[in-house]
């Protein structure tokens, strides 16, 4: 583990939890800082700014110091809900040699026939029409399984596979759990893999926050004009109408309701765009809140620190 003098037992334990679980949402994060300075006879702040503010400086100051063995502690976004999560993810390379598969050298918590599963099936989902694959549709890869010459899988091992996955969030379920579709670690951890998959040409980064879509709001005539359904919702509530730039053509009226193409719009059903019942009920507070976290995380680790000081000067 690197040694520095502001790399001290709590950013230590910080990331042991973070390391323990791989993926945390808010809730988790800010119990995981209080049991941290529990441990370490620090006083807990009593503000919830306060806190966010020092998850910033811990993070940050990990981050320096991880960022030579290739990890990151990133923020991310779950595609249909918005809710903020934080993952340990790995920078270094995917690919094995000038192939596609999916290392076991950065994904060691996964054995070769994992991956090649995992890469069967992220593969079937991004190359659907609607980002998602039936769960038989999934089984149905395990006869593709060992070609590379890892062994064979059964349908019993696809579904114990298919449930670790599902619990470390590299996949999801949606559609009333009858379909997997590709969860927010899978896409913050293997994003370059995905554009070498696909192509870069074929790939979406949303209008607002410039981050990866694979599941959102798509313009009806623009392959690659894309929104997150949170963003859309974020910014449609704001009573602004949301128009693509590049054709013009009216994506979503301003306080929520849908353009009329818009509403039939196939390329927008097909990417997966969940009813409104499923859709994220946040409300505007909680949005800022997970928005200023985000620059915090975002933020370099000395710099947010000295703002920690100053608000306890203040």
């Amino acid at each position: 583990m690197p040694s520095r003098d502001n790399y001290s037992d709590e950013h230590r334990i910080f990331l042991q939890g973070m390391m323990c679980r791989g993926i945390l949402d808010s809730n988790e994060v800010h119990d995981l800082l209080r049991r941290t300075l529990k441990a370490c006879h620090i006083d807990i702040p009593q503000k919830k700014e306060e806190c966010k503010i020092l998850i910033g400086i811990i993070v940050g100051i990990i981050n320096d110091e991880i960022s030579t063995l290739g990890l990151k502690i990133d923020k991310g976004n779950d595609e249909d809900t918005g809710k903020p999560c934080y993952m340990l993810i790995n920078n270094s390379s995917r690919m094995v040699g000038n192939s596609r598969d999916l290392g076991t050298s950065v994904q060691s918590q996964w054995s070769a026939q994992e991956l090649e599963y995992l890469r069967l099936v992220a593969t079937e989902i991004l190359q659907s029409e609607e980002r998602v694959i039936s769960n038989s549709q999934a089984l149905q890869l395990t006869d593709q399984v060992g070609k590379n010459g890892c062994r064979r899988m059964t349908m019993e091992g696809a579904e114990v596979t298919i449930n670790k996955l599902l619990a470390a969030r590299w996949l999801k379920l949606v559609e009333s759990n009858s379909k997997l579709a590709l969860d927010v670690r899978f896409i913050g951890e293997m994003e370059s893999w995905m554009v070498e998959i696909m192509g870069a040409d074929k790939m979406a980064y949303c209008k607002a926050c410039r981050k990866l879509v694979v599941r959102g709001v798509f313009c009806n005539n623009c392959e690659t004009v894309a929104w997150h359904h949170y963003c859309l919702e974020k910014i449609t509530r704001q009573e602004v109408d949301v128009k693509c730039l590049d054709c013009n053509t009216l994506v979503r009226r301003g306080g929520g309701g849908a353009s009329p193409r818009a509403e039939t719009s196939q390329r927008q059903e097909r990417r997966g765009e969940p009813s409104k019942r499923s859709r994220s009920k946040s409300s505007a507070r909680e949005e800022s809140e997970d928005e200023e976290m985000s620059q915090v995380v975002r933020s370099n680790g000395s710099r947010i620190k000295r703002r920690f000081s100053e608000s306890d000067s203040d």
